[in-house]
């Protein structure tokens, strides 16, 4: 069975999807959700930069070790 994905806008109340010609005539189960681009990591580039920033300010303070000493040659003593 193959499944399609669209993302599509919704206009005047309505969505119109093409569908391939093999299945045509046949029944096919459509489910309508929300699309979220907070889900969607390969997607946050097409983002507003304030939405970018809220993406970024859930991860601080989470660090493991927040109190390590780090310096600008850490990256190469690794």
């Amino acid at each position: 069975m193959e499944t399609l994905e669209f993302i599509k806008k919704a206009e005047g109340g309505k969505i119109i999807i093409d569908v391939p010609e093999n299945l045509e005539g046949k029944e096919v189960k459509v489910r309508i959700t929300e699309y979220n681009v907070f889900e969607h990591p390969e997607d946050w580039a097409k983002l507003p930069g304030a939405e970018r920033v809220k993406i970024l300010e859930q991860f601080k303070g989470t660090a493991k070790y927040p109190d390590a000493e780090t310096n600008k040659y850490d990256a190469y003593d690794q």
